[in-house]
């Protein structure tokens, strides 16, 4: 090489999908990923399997396969539980990495990282660099060891306050104000209506005390109510702040105290009043999520220099709210800019304050959370659905470039970057039911779920609409790509005697090939195999089910299922995988295929640094300007 790069920094865009960007490069509206391609080489086919988060993240970081590393899809069987889908656990602490990473191995050799909001790397393991919690899909929030789609944050997590029942939220009515202190003489006269709200902190990493807050709301003319304050107790002078219709309070600061044992901690938040009708019948308001500021970073200190009044961390940026019907899209960018903000503050912050990091990796998950919620409205045949929904695509995009812009000014010339993807996505197709096709062959029992008994809109989407009887079932599918041998001798309710193993697993494999949708006529399953046989494309190993299949990629719920080469309508399981600095071919594509294993050997090749025990990885040699030297 004709230049050593001194540091190397990695960018993740979690599903940023590369068709999907070069078209949004190509219309001008992705200013910085326009110049970081033509600076640098950019290629679309690094490949992992499963094409979810958690494994493809793990093997970013660790230069190992799935199979080595121990992540073999979103959710992680604890070994010994029941195989029923619902004992699985989310697959994002560091603790189940059996495979080293590379801020570890950096680590041992004195070098210092800066891990932010990394899937699969909370709690840090290391003594001289810095790590802000990524345990989950955000920072300050953990996932580890949760079952369904539970999630727990510092503070807690967004909530509502409204006329109507939302399931996110507390459902009160304005009544005739009474009892307040310091009200200004020309509020009181204006007959204000006020509002009790019962704060319970939901999603809480550390449980807070209840609290009581209030709201009130007057008239600012003569034509309906039309300004809102809330305030921690009925006293107008300590109003957290006043706003109207469709507006935004500033960054709140506040107080609060733990259940436990009563310290108070600080926490920061937002509100916006979405509805507000002339005679105050009408109401909700969106309470975002409060975030703390300290309990998710290691050193605990490190975040001391942030400045937590301008931002706010607006976690899953309210796709879970918009799911719920609390807000709106317009409200879900503005929550997507402010996550992106608050990353952003914290990512320079951490440089500026430790200008001798050697290695940087950060993730942003707004691309994804956008997917989940849009991408099928993205891909339809009528304008007025498919439009909204590529104005938005773009304006996320546009939110993560200026990230982007922004990051690229403060790692200077000498970084050795990778801005990356971990998978795509494609629209949801007709949703297999793994269940009902081993049920046909005689494997496997379950009982059926309407809608309305589903437990949540995940489950739903990805084929999870029934009630699953392992104590009757030879075959139990589980998780995303695997079926297990419900064997006597290994799982609670097993039935099937060991010396029948490869028999059951050969009418496993045979049931999913001869499966027919019932929707489509057509066979779904793409590939089925037995795990050994996976660790060919880098599964098979302790997490892995005792079959392994892949579905084709038209019938998929967006991610997870598929081999990562899979297209289908407006989408593809393709990631992105882009390079730019010292050594780097500038305007450079290669296309043939790589693996996301590559990533780490190629970072310790260009830095001279040391490369993680268990890496499995290549170095990406045609990147770079005489390479081979």
């Amino acid at each position: 090489m004709t230049k050593q790069a001194k540091k190397a920094a990695l960018l993740g865009f979690d599903c940023a999908i590369p068709k999907r960007l070069e078209a949004l490069i190509a219309e001008g509206a992705l200013p910085n990923f326009k110049r970081f391609k033509e600076e640098g080489t950019y290629m679309t086919e690094g490949f992992n399997m499963p094409t979810v988060t958690p494994p493809s993240w793990a093997t970013i970081c660790t230069g190992a396969f799935p199979r080595t590393h121990g992540v073999e899809d979103y959710y992680y069987y604890n070994e010994g539980e029941s195989l029923h889908f619902s004992k699985c656990v989310q697959a994002f602490g560091s603790q189940m990495l059996t495979a080293e990473t590379i801020w570890d191995a950096w680590d041992k050799a004195g070098k210092k990282s800066i891990v932010v909001n990394y899937p699969t790397s909370w709690p840090s393991k290391m003594e001289n660099g810095i790590m802000v919690q990524g345990e989950g899909l955000s920072a300050a929030e953990s996932r580890w060891q949760m079952e369904g789609y539970e999630h727990r944050e510092c503070l807690c997590s967004e909530s509502c306050v409204a006329s109507d029942f939302y399931p996110i939220g507390v459902q009160a009515h304005f009544e005739e104000a009474e009892g307040w202190k310091n009200l200004p003489e020309e509020i009181a006269d204006q007959d204000p209506l006020d509002i009790t709200i019962p704060m319970e902190f939901p999603h809480a990493m550390e449980a807070l005390k209840p609290q009581t807050w209030y709201g009130l709301t007057w008239e600012s003319e003569d034509d309906g109510y039309d300004i809102f304050a809330l305030c921690p107790e009925k006293d107008f002078s300590k109003a957290f702040f006043k706003i109207r219709l469709h507006q935004w309070s500033d960054v709140v600061e506040a107080d609060f105290p733990m259940a436990a044992d009563g310290r108070l901690e600080k926490g920061y938040f937002r509100c916006k009043l979405m509805e507000l009708s002339d005679d105050a019948e009408e109401f909700k308001l969106y309470i975002s999520g409060i975030t703390g500021t300290h309990g998710y970073c290691a050193p605990d200190n490190a975040l001391k220099n942030v400045d937590f009044t301008r931002n706010i961390l607006a976690n899953d940026m309210g796709y879970v709210s918009m799911a719920n019907g609390v807000i709106d899209a317009e409200t879900v960018l503005e929550l997507g800019q402010f996550h992106s903000d608050w990353l952003c503050e914290v990512m320079t912050t951490l440089i500026k304050d430790n200008p001798d990091w050697d290695l940087l990796y950060m993730h942003s998950h707004l691309v994804d959370w956008f997917y989940h919620g849009y991408l099928h409205a993205m891909d339809s045949d009528d304008p007025a659905v498919s439009k909204p929904a590529l104005d938005m695509e773009r304006a996320v995009y546009q939110i993560e470039d200026r990230l982007l812009g922004k990051l690229m000014e403060a790692l200077g010339e000498d970084t050795l970057t990778c801005v990356i993807s971990d998978h795509g996505a494609t629209p949801i197709g007709p949703i297999l039911n793994t269940a009902e096709a081993l049920s046909q062959a005689g494997l496997t029992a379950y009982e059926a779920r309407t809608t309305g008994e589903v437990g949540s809109v995940w489950e739903e989407s990805e084929g999870f609409n029934y009630e699953l009887i392992p104590e009757k079932s030879k075959a139990v599918p589980q998780r995303y790509m695997f079926v297990y041998v419900n064997l006597k001798s290994k799982y609670p309710g097993g039935i099937v005697e060991d010396e029948d193993y490869e028999k059951v697993r050969k009418e496993i494999i045979d049931a999913l090939y001869d499966y027919k949708h019932p929707e489509t006529g057509e066979r779904p399953v793409m590939c089925a195999i037995p795990k050994e046989d996976a660790k060919v494309f880098g599964m098979g190993g302790e997490q892995a089910g005792d079959v392994v299949y892949v579905l084709k990629p038209e019938y998929m719920a967006e991610h997870g299922y598929g081999f990562p080469t899979g297209e289908s309508g407006c989408g593809s399981l393709k990631n992105v995988m882009m390079w730019r600095g010292p050594g780097v071919k500038q305007n450079y594509v290669y296309d043939r295929p790589r693996w996301l294993a590559d990533v780490v050997p190629t970072f310790c090749y260009a830095t001279g640094n040391p490369v993680p025990a268990d890496t499995e990885g290549a170095v990406c040699y045609q990147i770079f300007d005489n390479g081979n030297k």
